[in-house]
């Protein structure tokens, strides 16, 4: 009997869930695109051969499921048996909805599932004194009072055409139940202020935005305008505060 590709994926997926690690061959996830953004794919492996060739690669998509573009890293491991790390950088293109991670080995090679991670990278542009001197944003503030919005604890921010603009993507687990991927207030206090003022500065300098309007079943998520989603992607460049998860929403 044939065996599908999507069979063994599965059946792997359920290995790394029981034990933690797969033994070789090949497993995925797909995960959600943030506009503008910056990710790194990593996953531990080890293997005791002399040569292991592994491949990860990265397929991104839009919102149909339509490609767009791909990367790819290929690397040669070889033993003793130690946990090794294979990575690589995936930027976000303008459309892009998702992306799927497939990371390839042949047997022999052990592949930690509990060590799989996909963190938000910012870039390199900015400093101290670019802060200091008031030349960045250090983080979002989105005024969306008067419109019912509710708490949530995985709220994000759609731009009025549709493009995810923020949704704590690489949040780990823990962060996310003691900090929470925003903060939530009626008026800006200094408690919320410090949420968007980066580590060792003094300065504050919000970038402001106005929701339109909320969404999701929950109403925990808001609208923002095309102008203001393309305002936010365009400070990104400069400094990544959505990486530091430097969210303040407004609400009643």
């Amino acid at each position: 009997m044939k065996v599908s590709k999507t069979a063994v994926i599965l059946c792997l997926l359920v290995l790394a869930a029981a034990c933690g690690t797969v033994q070789a061959a090949e497993f995925s996830r797909t995960f959600l695109l943030e506009a503008g953004a910056r990710y790194e794919v990593s996953v531990r492996i080890r293997t005791s051969l002399e040569d292991a060739p592994t491949m990860a690669a990265v397929y991104i998509h839009n919102e149909h499921g339509q490609y767009l573009r791909s990367t790819q890293l290929s690397r040669s491991l070889a033993g003793p048996q130690e946990w090794q790390q294979i990575s690589t950088i995936v930027t976000a293109p303008p459309g892009a909805t998702h992306a799927t991670v497939v990371f390839t080995a042949p047997e022999g090679v052990e592949m930690e599932w509990d060590e799989f991670n996909i963190r938000r990278i910012q870039l390199d542009l900015a400093d101290e004194i670019l802060i200091e001197q008031g030349l960045v944003y250090t983080g979002l503030i989105v005024d969306a009072r008067g419109l019912g919005l509710q708490r949530g604890m995985s709220p994000r921010i759609y731009s009025e055409s549709g493009q995810l603009v923020y949704a704590g993507v690489a949040v780990s687990y823990e962060f996310l139940q003691e900090a929470g991927i925003v903060s939530y207030g009626q008026d800006l206090t200094p408690e919320l202020l410090r949420r968007i003022q980066p580590k060792n500065t003094v300065k504050v300098s919000p970038l402001v935005v106005r929701a339109l309007g909320v969404s999701g079943t929950t109403e925990s998520n808001v609208i923002i305008s095309d102008d203001d989603a393309q305002a936010i992607l365009d400070a990104l460049d400069v400094y990544d505060f959505l990486a530091h998860y430097s969210v303040v929403f407004l609400i009643d």
